[in-house]
């Protein structure tokens, strides 16, 4: 009976530091989850809302990327200007459905009125699940999915120009259903 209780406590602990292991070491997206019963395309459905955006590792306000244009000529025929930086983005947010559409929506604010625009978007895993291809007006944005759960989705962009790498992160959480 001893015997039996020693077996039994031992395959418990090597089925616990296997699980453990196997885990930790088979994790999809680089800041997880480690483990999910759902697919990564029944995680992915839904409205997200970005909520944060670093850039090289330094968190970016998105109204200070409107105030990055400073003004902006909206209007030929008049000639009336809009000074970005006075506009204020009230959200941006992206929905996904099951059969890879969806659309991207922002909304701004300027002088109390808000502005909302909303795109059609096509969307696609690669083969594994790891990136996604966000199609948007025509634009084709590819990102790494780095975390992935049924209510956050981190995308990161690495691009190099004239040999300088920017990687940018964006972190949305999901409105619910």
């Amino acid at each position: 009976m001893k015997t039996q209780k020693l077996h039994i406590t031992t395959l418990v602990i090597v089925l616990t530091i296997a699980s453990a292991i196997f885990f930790n070491s088979c994790n999809k997206y680089e800041e997880g989850p480690a483990f999910s019963l759902l697919s990564a395309t029944k995680r992915i459905a839904g409205t997200w809302e970005l909520k944060e955006t670093t850039v090289n590792g330094d968190i970016l306000d998105i109204n200070q990327m409107l105030g990055i244009f400073g003004e902006m000529e909206m209007d030929t025929i008049t000639g009336f200007e809009f000074d970005l930086s006075q506009m204020t983005v009230n959200y941006v947010r992206m929905t996904l459905d099951k059969a890879g559409t969806g659309n991207f929506s922002v909304s701004v604010s300027y002088m109390g009125f808000s502005f909302p625009q909303d795109e059609e978007i096509i969307w696609s895993f690669d083969d594994k699940k790891e990136n996604i291809s966000i199609t948007v007006m025509g634009d084709v944005q590819d990102f790494e999915i780095i975390r992935l759960t049924n209510k956050e989705l981190w995308l990161q962009d690495v691009e190099t120009i004239d040999g300088s790498i920017t990687t940018t992160i964006m972190k949305s959480e999901k409105l619910d259903d």
